[in-house]
């Protein structure tokens, strides 16, 4: 994005904690794991993971329990200068001296090696000093849910039996055991997401050599949209894809529209009107629709693009005494909907196959070119030199010269001969039998990638958004207004054609009489 760097930190809920926890640390399943770090044993998110279990059962809540939570870091490439366990460690100590909790956390690259990031799990319970357990006072009856019942009778079956599952506590025994203090409701809050931005892009930004790589938390208020993360497996990848796209067509339209002198509070006020509203509206009206959203990005760029060209079309123009622009002819500006990326219309046509094989052959075609250039240097030089050799065999008593230029010219026979087999061999050092083959295989590789082309061209027109406009109607009166200069240009265009008609036609009448 063109309006700087900015941090990337996500929280994400864990229904299986200890599967995540075996996952983001086994090498195995990993394209680079770098480091791995905890502060406890393993049985400890078996522990927290059972007993998160036990409490939803108890609470009756719909849904997945949450047994944890994750933190994505992304990171600046520059960082894996550093010691990967010390580095691990140091921004994983960070946030355990700052909550309190377990964590186990793993510091990854892609595959491609081109996003550098730190997968932090954490609990949001703390352990307690002393296990809490809980004694029977009376024998206490349980569902096969785990839920607890007041009666005998509720958990037997219509023979007077006890049902699976169900079980009874007598009185005096141990009918609960907790290991955690409740959860801390701070960290399923929106706060807790901005605070941990704004405290890990500090913690980033004091390792961050290169100023050009410091980072800054995105400003909601920004005329900027961010871009969403695309995480591995993401059965969402290509929706997200599509939509990160068109954010960043945006964000390229917001640029061109600063260096047009359109301030931010401009900016504001259109990403409202076209951008935040209608997809508030979509959203109460009909849910999140990915498509929706989608096709209220693409309308706001045309619409913003349109903006720009009358910015464009005013800055110089004439201005009322409140500052409204005078407008002395019809303005038409383009609005038309951004297309989507090349992704959301199929596989574009590749010409890389055929562009590289018309380079390898064009380089060859230049070493010929090169090698034959020589030839004409030397051909020249020879022809040169035996002209003097002539002028010499006029004369008497210039042996001496006449020897020195027939060694030049045996030289430069020599010179012309290997500079021939140098043109010659290029094109068997490239699997060619001779220059010709050579040309013939070069149109045909051009004759190749044109055709590409065509269908790249065919493609291209797939899919592009209907053609819309913005008129805005002039706001001066006809018989006040000055006519500009375009229409001057016209007028004196069309009065110097009825001139020549009429040139012509009394040529034509002067040649009858």
């Amino acid at each position: 994005m063109t309006n700087g760097k900015n941090s990337f930190l996500q929280v994400v809920k864990l229904p299986n904690v200890r599967g995540r926890v075996r996952y983001i640390s086994d090498p195995k399943r990993q394209e680079n794991l770098y480091a791995t770090f905890t502060n406890v044993e393993s049985k400890y998110w078996t522990y927290l993971s059972k007993e998160n279990q036990k409490d939803f059962r108890k609470s009756g809540t719909d849904g997945k329990c949450i047994e944890a939570r994750e933190l994505i870091i992304m990171l600046p490439p520059s960082l894996i200068q550093y010691d990967p366990d010390m580095l691990l460690k140091y921004f994983s100590a960070k946030f355990v001296e700052k909550y309190d909790v377990a964590v186990a956390s793993a510091l990854h690259h892609n595959k491609a090696k081109t996003n550098l990031h730190i997968h932090l799990i954490f609990s949001e319970r703390q352990e307690l000093d002393v296990p809490e357990r809980k004694i029977a006072e009376r024998n206490l009856f349980y569902d096969e849910n785990g839920k607890h019942v007041r009666t005998k009778k509720e958990i037997l079956d219509e023979r007077g039996e006890i049902r699976p599952g169900c079980r009874i506590v007598k009185k005096g025994e141990v009918y609960e055991t907790n290991l955690f203090k409740p959860k801390n409701q701070k960290f399923k809050s929106k706060k807790f997401t901005e605070e941990m931005k704004y405290y890990y892009t500090d913690l980033i930004n004091e390792l961050v050599k290169n100023p050009a790589e410091k980072l800054k938390v995105f400003d909601k208020n920004s005329p900027y949209l961010p871009t969403r993360k695309i995480g591995k497996n993401n059965p969402k990848a290509e929706e997200i894809r599509i939509d990160n796209y068109l954010r960043q067509e945006w964000n390229h339209m917001v640029d061109r529209a600063v260096t047009e002198g359109v301030t931010e509070d401009e900016l504001r006020h259109v990403k409202k009107k076209e951008i935040t509203v209608p997809a508030q509206e979509s959203i109460i009206k009909a849910g999140w629709k990915p498509d929706q959203f989608r096709n209220i990005l693409q309308k706001a760029i045309g619409k913003l693009r349109g903006f720009i060209q009358f910015m464009k079309e005013i800055r110089n123009g004439e201005f009322d005494a409140r500052g409204n622009p005078l407008i002395r002819h019809d303005l038409k500006f383009d609005v038309t909907p951004a297309p989507l990326p090349e992704s959301a219309r199929g596989e574009r046509p590749s010409s890389a196959l055929q562009e590289a094989e018309v380079m390898r052959l064009d380089r060859i075609l230049q070493k010929m070119k090169k090698a034959e250039q020589k030839i004409y240097v030397i051909e020249k030089a020879k022809l040169r030199l035996e002209k003097e050799l002539k002028e010499v065999q006029k004369k008497w008593f210039h042996g001496k010269e006449k020897k020195e230029l027939e060694q030049k010219i045996a030289g430069k026979r020599q010179e012309l001969k290997k500079a021939q087999e140098t043109l010659s061999e290029i094109p068997k050092m490239q699997g060619y039998e001779n220059a010709l083959e050579v040309k013939k295989a070069y149109n045909a590789a051009v004759t190749e990638l044109e055709g590409v082309r065509k269908l790249q061209s065919e493609w291209d027109q797939k899919g592009i958004p209907e053609k819309k406009y913005w008129v805005i109607k002039a706001n001066v009166p006809e018989q006040t207004r000055q006519k500009s200069i375009h229409e001057r240009l016209e007028e004196k265009k069309r009065g110097m054609e009825q001139q020549k008609k009429k040139e012509r036609k009394r040529n034509q009448d002067r040649d009858c009489l």
